[in-house]
Formats: structure tokens, C-alpha cells, sequence
């Protein structure tokens, strides 16, 4: 077998020519064994004769959704994945991480928080002071953001599991600015603010 490792494709259609009638047997014993047109039968039995006794409410609901559902929802996908040449469609999940999303830091979130926005979001290329205040408040939005997304995606119940998500939040919080103090120069008066902000977080609290 290593002998045919460099041409794999070429071995394997040789393999085909050279059983192709040992391949067709073994195809046709298959189609026997499993009597898919049986099978078709017994399932659509099953699905037009369920009842109360035999179904509950819930397993019942998502067998006919998605039995009776899937024709619809084929023609539905095939049409665009065959336009579009793409491949099947799988659930993908997605999290946004702005500051319209992230509500911890009152007064530091929002659109209205970015200087950079101005000027038809070009404001920050003539201002290293409005690039620091977008950058640092960028780093924020996305700690807020993220333990929030994995907390949700934990199902963590703060007073139930005794985690103090928002102690996780201030420390992070604070982390980001005494690493980024001595590289903002600019931002002073900001960073000032923000450790007041996340200070008062414990009274908005209780």
C-alpha cells in the first residue's frame, strides 16, 4: 500500500477497474440488506399514525417540524448554495462585541463614547488623542463583552455557582489600564475617569 501512497487517486481508480464487478455485487447485497423503500414505508407508518399515547408533546413537535419542514427549507438553501457554488449551511453563531453591546462602564459605551466617529469616521487619523480614547475603550468594550459571551454561554448564574461576574470585570478592567497607562500619554484624563467609573461599580451594585 505505501507503494501507492505518492498517486492515491490513480490506485483507486484502478482498484474500481479492476473489481468493478466484485463492487457492483457488494452494492447490490447492500441495497438488499438495508431495503431502504421498507424503510421509507415504515417511517412514513410511524409518522402518520402518531398519537398521544405512543408521542409525547415535545419529541412530537420537533419530528413533524422537521420532517414535514425539510422540503420547504431544501428548496429554500439548495436554490442559493447552487447559485452561489457554496456548500452546506451550518449554524453559526455570532456575538457582536461593540460599544453599543457593552453596558458596564455607564457613560464609557455607546457610539457617542468614540471620538473617532466623526468627521465621517476619519476624526482619529488627524488625533493620536482620539485614536488612544478608541483604542482603550476598545479593549474595554471587549473584556465586558466576552465574559458576558462565555458567562451566557456557561449558563453562569452568578448567585447560584457564587461567581461575582462583575469583581471579574473591575479586575480586568483595571489590569488594561495599569498596562496601558505608560503607553497612552494622551489619555489621562481618561483613564482618570474610567478608574472612578469602575471604582463606583460596586455601589451601583447594591
Amino acid at each position: 500500500m505505501l507503494d501507492h501512497a505518492a498517486d492515491l487517486a490513480g490506485y483507486a481508480r484502478d482498484f474500481v477497474n479492476s473489481h468493478a464487478a466484485a463492487i457492483d455485487r457488494l452494492v447490490d447485497q447492500l441495497a438488499a440488506e438495508v431495503d431502504l423503500a421498507s424503510t421509507t414505508r415504515d417511517l412514513d407508518i410511524t409518522l402518520a399514525t402518531m398519537n398521544d399515547a405512543r408521542w409525547s408533546a415535545a419529541p412530537r413537535r420537533e419530528v413533524l417540524i422537521n420532517y414535514l419542514g425539510f422540503p420547504f427549507w431544501d428548496v429554500l438553501t439548495l436554490s442559493a448554495t447552487t447559485a452561489q457554488q457554496a456548500g452546506e449551511f451550518n449554524e453559526i453563531l455570532i456575538n457582536r462585541i461593540s460599544p453599543q453591546d457593552s453596558t458596564t462602564l455607564t457613560g464609557f459605551n455607546g457610539e457617542e463614547c468614540l471620538k473617532g466617529v466623526r468627521l465621517g469616521h476619519f476624526a482619529a487619523f488627524f488625533s493620536r488623542a482620539y485614536r488612544e480614547n478608541d483604542y482603550l475603550l476598545g479593549r474595554l468594550h471587549a473584556i465586558d463583552r466576552l465574559i458576558d459571551i462565555v458567562c451566557d454561554s456557561g449558563r453562569v448564574d452568578p448567585c447560584r455557582d457564587g461567581i461575582d461576574v462583575l469583581a471579574l470585570k473591575k479586575r480586568a478592567f483595571l489590569q488594561v489600564l495599569d498596562v496601558e497607562a505608560k503607553h497612552l500619554g494622551q489619555s489621562t484624563a481618561l483613564m482618570a475617569a474610567l478608574r472612578a467609573c469602575i471604582a463606583a461599580l460596586d455601589d451601583a451594585a447594591r
